[in-house]
């Protein structure tokens, strides 16, 4: 018996050494005459990124006065900028696919009418990146791409997700939609105008109770009460931007006003428009941006919590 059992696990070990030979011969065959390249790290810092969605779009994002601009006119969001510069620096190939013929161009859709292009640019205009993002693998975190004038068609991976969603992103994607960020505790007082009255919000000095006067009543609020509404309205992102400029401006709902310590920071929320999204303005700069009805809702809850 116990004969049997060796006899069937020395045949057994056999077939699994015949079957990692059998591989081990496979991949050497399949990547004879190619060689992974090294896509080095950009030494240099990076002033442009291109990237081209296809026919579809191309995105210009440049560094300016200490700023990363989208297509010349927009702040862009720096987190995603940060995540496509970064991801340029680690990217790399994990495997050889193909010599890149016409045939496997379009396979793994590749070609300039359906490729994601991607250029990076450093200080001196020198292109530091030239990278086609194709088709999706389906197994793992890779994509089938070129790169640089290189003809072969290599998966790329090496990040800690695919790395075509990184670089995927619309104009609209990229823009900074931030109206404001302040931390709770850094607020002195706050200010919210509507239906022709005001609300004002005083945080109470030396107050160990943690306690808010309500001004208009003369009553007083904890902000742990309060905290998560406080929150809502002094970190306000758009969901998008206004670029219809055919879209007349409607009458103003609400005009919220954030005292801190060393500034002051203002927007308004105005009436929505045809498309059901309600616009607002903020006083930091000239874009017009909107808010769905669903994020408007929120902030009206908000409000409504602090000013009942």
């Amino acid at each position: 018996m116990n004969n049997n059992i060796i006899k069937k696990y020395i045949k057994l070990s056999s077939i699994i050494v015949a079957l990692i030979i059998i591989l081990i011969v496979i991949t050497f065959f399949k990547n004879k005459g190619y060689s992974l390249p090294s896509m080095k790290k950009i030494n240099s810092n990076i002033s442009e990124i291109t990237i081209k969605r296809g026919a579809n779009e191309t995105i210009s994002i440049k560094y300016d006065d200490d700023k990363w601009i989208i297509n010349d006119k927009y702040n862009a969001d720096n987190s995603l900028v940060d995540a496509i510069t970064n991801a340029l620096n680690t990217i790399q190939p994990i495997e050889i696919v193909s010599r890149g013929d016409d045939d496997t161009i379009s396979k793994y859709k590749l070609s300039d009418e359906e490729a994601l292009t991607v250029l990076a640019l450093d200080s001196s205009s020198k292109e530091v990146r030239n990278i086609k993002f194709g088709m999706k693998s389906t197994f793992g975190n890779s994509v089938y791409s070129k790169i640089d004038n290189d003809k072969n068609i290599y998966l790329l991976g090496n990040t800690a997700s695919n790395p075509k969603d990184i670089f995927d992103k619309t104009e609209n994607d990229l823009i900074n939609k931030t109206i404001t960020k302040i931390k709770n505790d850094d607020i002195q007082k706050i200010s919210i105008e509507y239906n022709n009255n005001s609300y004002t919000l005083e945080k109470l000095q030396n107050d160990t109770n943690n306690n808010w006067l309500k001004t208009w009543n003369n009553s007083t609020v904890n902000a742990n009460d309060i905290y998560a509404n406080i929150f809502d309205l002094v970190n306000l992102n758009a969901d998008g931007l206004i670029t219809n400029d055919s879209i007349a401006k409607n009458t103003s709902l609400y005009k919220i006003n954030i005292q801190t310590a060393n500034d002051n920071l203002s927007y308004e929320i105005l009436n929505k428009y045809d498309t059901n999204n309600y616009e607002i303005v903020n006083s930091n700069d000239n874009n017009r941006y909107y808010m769905t009805e669903t994020s408007f809702n929120n902030i009206m809850q908000s409000i409504n919590n602090i000013i009942k």
